[in-house]
């Protein structure tokens, strides 16, 4: 037969005493876990499960391509070109008779001569050297252009003197290439069409001189070996008179 709890003041201190929650319950959860409790229904879902956020995509950066280089041909053709232009200028100054370049102007009977062409033609000397009427044969072509224009100028002042019985006057030598000259006025366009100059033009010039009666023209010669040159001053001419046989 059981005995009765002899000791009912104990009964009652147990029963009045409040419960508590063990230490590890109250701090981190249910069985001292890191669980919550879930949300209450109503709650927002992504409260609960948060939704995955993409990672944002890497950032390409456009690499820019480097330019062509040229090859070495082209600069190659434009130094040839550049070589071919400074050659093509040397040789056109070089035919105009402005530079010498070695005996190349030799090629084309150009050069510079060594009368100086500043000087004007003289007519120093009253006698006139014997002449023929075709030039001779020379190794310098600008003097055989030289000989046949101052022929043609001839054959026109002789055609003049026909119809007037005399020659257009020029007491002071005077270029025939002069437009306001008396060659231009009374030789154009009636005898001539237009008076012929030098190839070296304006360098060189053709001389005339006239008292109405007889005239002389004259050119200045480039090679001073020709023998139907003669010295007069410095410079070594080539003279047609009135009076030269035809």
């Amino acid at each position: 037969m059981d005995q009765p709890n002899q000791n009912p003041q104990n009964q009652n201190q147990g029963q009045d005493k409040p419960l508590t929650m063990p230490p590890g319950e109250a701090a981190g959860g249910i069985g001292g876990s890191n669980l919550r409790p879930p949300e209450p229904m109503g709650g927002t879902p992504s409260s609960i499960y948060p939704t995955p956020v993409a990672p944002a995509p890497p950032t390409i950066t456009p690499q820019m391509e480097p330019p062509p280089k040229k090859g070495l041909g082209s600069v190659v053709l434009i130094i040839l070109l550049i070589i071919i232009l400074i050659l093509g200028v040397l040789v056109f100054i070089s035919w105009k008779g402005w530079i010498s370049l070695g005996g190349l102007e030799k090629l084309w009977g150009g050069g510079q001569p060594t009368a100086s062409p500043t000087l004007t033609p003289g007519l120093e000397t009253t006698e006139s050297p014997t002449v023929t009427t075709s030039p001779e044969i020379t190794t310098n072509v600008n003097d055989q252009i030289r000989k046949s224009n101052l022929l043609t100028i001839k054959s026109a002042l002789k055609k003049y003197y026909i119809d007037n019985s005399t020659y257009p006057e020029s007491l002071n030598i005077s270029k025939t290439s002069d437009i306001n000259g008396s060659l231009a006025k009374n030789l154009i366009p009636s005898y001539l069409e237009e008076l012929p100059d030098d190839p070296l033009s304006p360098q060189y010039w053709y001389g005339y001189k006239s008292d109405g009666l007889t005239f002389e023209l004259t050119a200045v010669l480039e090679d001073k070996s020709d023998p139907e040159g003669i010295m007069s001053g410095s410079n070594f001419l080539y003279k047609i008179t009135d009076s030269t046989s035809e």
